[in-house]
């Protein structure tokens, strides 16, 4: 850091703190964070848009989770599979009792999200959530 002198040449009381290298570094750790809590929303860099719900509620647990893309691939647990092996995953899980997540972009068509629901019912897991984004303008009270 440099101090500048006062007009008489001298460094004295007076002296000053140049500012600047400390902007840049509060600048660039200000973009720094900025940019890894943009890349901390991603899922598993599966790209789903989720639709949303004004009653969706935070989920504690996230143990199982199927994606269903726009493309039409299907993700068990961050990993790409095809559909017929969706039911062999499930099959070998011990614990029924998990909660298994559907993550569905929302231009999935309902009748796969319906089959991806139909297998993880058939192997006899009770808990299913469907993942939603939290709608912006949601209605807490009712006008009726």
């Amino acid at each position: 850091m440099r101090f500048r002198k006062q007009k008489n040449g001298k460094a004295g009381s007076g002296a000053t703190l140049d500012l600047t290298p400390v902007v840049d570094v509060v600048f660039n750790l200000l973009i720094f964070f900025a940019l890894s809590l943009n890349f901390a929303a991603t899922s598993g860099g599966i790209n789903v848009k989720l639709p949303s719900a004004s009653s969706a509620e935070p989920v504690k647990t996230e143990q199982l989770t199927i994606n269903l893309t726009q493309a039409g691939q299907v993700y068990y647990n961050d990993k790409e599979i095809k559909i017929d092996d969706l039911s062999s995953k499930l099959e070998s899980i011990e614990d029924k009792d998990s909660i298994v997540i559907i993550r569905a972009d929302n231009t999935v068509p309902h009748g796969q999200v319906v089959e991806v629901m139909d297998i993880v019912k058939t192997e006899g897991f009770s808990k299913l959530a469907i993942a939603v984004d939290q709608a912006a303008g949601s209605i807490d009270s009712k006008d009726n």
